[in-house]
């Protein structure tokens, strides 16, 4: 069998502002292989938008704009690591993992592609680079695809990313460990509640992007069919997103 090594990096351009990996580091959905170096201007853009915005107008408007912006970001994020539209950004409510990959081969649906799942305390997080760090992490993984973990691979990637380094590892214990920001999302949860019941979240956020409306408890993937029975995917559907 042939043994892996890390993936081979090789600068495009004058200024070296793009990087491109070995095909053989990516799966077929993986991209292109080409990674744009970040543009510091348009992540600072993002991080004053994220920051900017606070509780005054309300929970439910405060986790939505949350969400506007992080998706923003995913968008960025996706074309500079070179993965195409085919990914989609959807969201979890869980505190037990806070980002999850999920990946599919070429079907009868599309092409090989998969979706990005980030916990709601990650969009609740002020800190701007909580999200980043779960986002790039994560987006090296669906560059890698289903058969490589966190090992050495994965590991090369999110160097080749730049993704930070509190977030290349298994799981970030630091995001568990914080009593203020654990405080913080307590009374964020409650002021959801209060404002909106059980219903809340998903006045916030798209329900369609839930990860429970696309996967069962068990990981396995919800079928959906248009009114003529053909297979159709949740996050090709306007409808998906139409809270925007």
């Amino acid at each position: 069998m042939r043994s892996w090594k890390p993936p081979r990096i090789s600068r495009e351009g004058a200024k070296a502002r793009s990087t491109r990996l070995d095909r053989d580091a990516l799966w077929q959905g993986g991209g292109s292989g080409f990674i744009e170096s970040i543009d510091e201007s348009t992540v600072s853009k993002f991080r004053r938008s994220w920051c900017s915005i606070d509780d005054s107008d309300g929970a439910i408007a405060f986790l939505h704009n949350r969400w506007r912006v992080a998706l923003k970001v995913f968008r960025y994020e996706r074309e500079r690591v070179g993965l195409d539209e085919h990914w989609f950004l959807g969201w979890h409510e869980k505190k037990t993992y806070v980002g999850k990959t999920y990946l599919h081969e070429q079907d009868e649906m599309g092409p090989a592609r998969g979706e990005i799942y980030i916990s709601k305390y990650a969009l609740l997080d002020d800190d701007f680079a909580t999200y980043m760090g779960v986002l790039r992490h994560e987006l090296a993984h669906a560059m890698c695809g289903p058969l490589e973990d966190h090992g050495r691979k994965w590991r090369a990637t999110c160097e080749a990313i730049e993704c930070n380094e509190e977030w290349v590892c298994e799981a970030n214990k630091k995001f568990y460990v914080r009593p203020k920001t654990s405080l913080m999302w307590t009374k964020r949860d409650g002021a959801l509640f209060l404002e909106g019941g059980r219903e809340a979240m998903f006045r916030a956020l798209p329900r369609g992007c839930w990860e429970r409306t696309i996967y069962d408890s068990e990981s396995n993937r919800m079928a959906y069919e248009n009114e003529e029975g053909k297979k159709i995917d949740p996050f090709a559907l306007k409808e998906t997103y139409e809270i925007l």
